[in-house]
């Protein structure tokens, strides 16, 4: 154990200088001897504080001779923290506070246990909250006796040394939804009535997104993104029967350097990308969702300027304009000078279903971008000799491409070409000096001996 004690002097400072084992012997020590009794402290004091601030008080209330409104504003002033921050405290000091009924009896807090195991140091105060706010909504229904169990469980698995208030929070709703399985249909139906997706104004080139998701949405959610995002190598079983080749054991994947909320981002564009292809979803003025992006025809003859999509206020830059015409997915609306209409591109420019089904095949199911895994069915088809400059829409000219892949390819690098029907990815020079071309197997993209040997010369 360590002798650290953060009250002495210079303590702070003298951190950088604990050895491994004495800074993980601090950290625990801090949290549990001094963490605890502080978490307990406080909660009380904030309890009480509001308690003796009660508004019908009127000009008596503690809060009203400070000369604040209430007790949150009075603590807010008082210690500096943070309303929320308070507030939360009160919430929690509230149900493990003492009571007292109208005649002046005293009453136990109404979850004791846990009241006690935190005035004991037993219990922080992230462990007291996953038990208290998961079990209170069955405080009122629940047999009492059965409650109690609950809390008395919660508290005893609290102490085992590896808990974490994450896993504590999950044994709580276990628990709650078994002394109190008559609740769960209500609470069900209130966060039915809560449910909802908002999205915010522009800001800063982005648009915010938030709002509630019911559990069986966000598990499908939860699926979809596991199944877009887990790493893959070769699917178990092609299409046609033929077992796949065996991966070099020193088989090369591209690293991605996509922070994992990036990447839900990308899947959740993808998934929305697939869903707007797909034909039992509902028409939109009689055609399927597309996305309207207006341009000048200035702006997009010379490559500067901005298109703007239909009912978002961000612009957009020039190239993105162009790869989005690729996809398919989308109309060019082009502008004169004036503003007037002279140019309207057509959603049917886009590849057939049928189109698709074959470059997919040549593709092996999965983008065709070396070391992608995203399934197929959610990627767009990537003209490789652009529309814009007489490609065709043909097999022989398309790709498949995540959205991840297909936004970033104007800037990442990367070059493909299509040689003898096949897709080629030519890397770029930061990767290999050498910059040669990677053939595309037809069953799943497969780095070359010779970019593995360029990498490794590049260290």
């Amino acid at each position: 154990m360590t002798n650290f004690d953060p009250f002495a002097p210079g303590a702070i400072p003298s951190i950088r200088h604990l050895g491994d084992n004495e800074l993980v012997d601090a950290a625990r020590t801090i949290e549990k001897e001094y963490g605890r009794q502080l978490d307990a402290a406080r909660l009380a004091i904030a309890a009480e504080v509001e308690h003796r601030s009660w508004r019908m008080l009127g000009s008596d209330s503690l809060a009203a001779k400070r000369g604040c409104r209430s007790g949150t504003e009075l603590l807010e002033r008082t210690t500096g923290a943070a309303v929320n921050t308070i507030r939360k405290r009160i919430r929690l000091g509230e149900k493990l506070r003492d009571r007292s009924n109208l005649v002046g009896e005293a009453w136990p807090a109404e979850f004791s246990v846990v009241a006690t195991a935190m005035a004991e140091g037993k219990l922080s105060q992230d462990f007291a909250a996953a038990i208290v706010d998961e079990l209170a909504p069955a405080a009122h229904r629940a047999n009492p006796d059965h409650l109690r169990a609950a809390e008395t469980a919660l508290v005893e698995s609290a102490a085992t040394p590896t808990m974490t208030a994450g896993e504590l929070r999950i044994q709580a709703v276990v628990w709650r939804a078994y002394i109190d399985p008559d609740g769960v249909a209500p609470d069900e139906e209130e966060a039915l009535a809560k449910r909802g997706i908002r999205l915010g104004r522009v800001n800063g080139g982005l648009v915010p997104i938030s709002g509630n998701l019911t559990p069986l949405v966000a598990g499908q959610l939860e699926r979809l993104f596991n199944a877009y995002l887990t790493p893959r190598r070769e699917p178990a079983f092609r299409p046609d029967g033929d077992a796949p080749a065996e991966a070099e054991p020193d088989e090369l994947v591209i690293r991605d350097d996509r922070t994992p909320d990036q990447k839900r981002h990308d899947a959740l564009g993808g998934i929305l990308s697939a869903a707007a292809r797909d034909p039992e979803t509902p028409k939109l003025n009689g055609a399927a969702p597309t996305v309207l992006v207006t341009v000048s025809a200035e702006d997009l003859q010379n490559g500067t300027g901005a298109g703007w999509i239909d009912g978002i206020d961000a612009p957009l830059s020039i190239k993105t304009v162009r790869q989005l015409a690729c996809t398919g997915d989308t109309q060019t609306v082009i502008l004169d000078q004036n503003g007037a209409v002279i140019a309207l591109g057509s959603p049917r420019r886009g590849f057939t279903p049928q189109q698709r089904k074959a470059i997919g095949a040549r593709d092996g199911y999965y983008c065709a971008a070396p070391g992608c895994g995203t399934p197929g069915d959610w990627c767009e088809v990537h003209h490789v000799k652009p529309d814009a400059e007489g490609g065709p829409t043909e097999v022989d000219n398309g790709v498949l491409l995540c959205w991840h892949h297909h936004r970033t390819l104007g800037r990442s690098g990367w070059e493909i070409r299509i040689n003898d029907g096949v897709p080629e990815f030519r890397p770029p020079s930061w990767m290999d000096p050498r910059r040669e071309w990677i053939r595309v197997s037809r069953s799943k993209p497969r780095i070359l001996p010779q970019l593995k040997r360029a990498l490794k010369d590049t260290g």
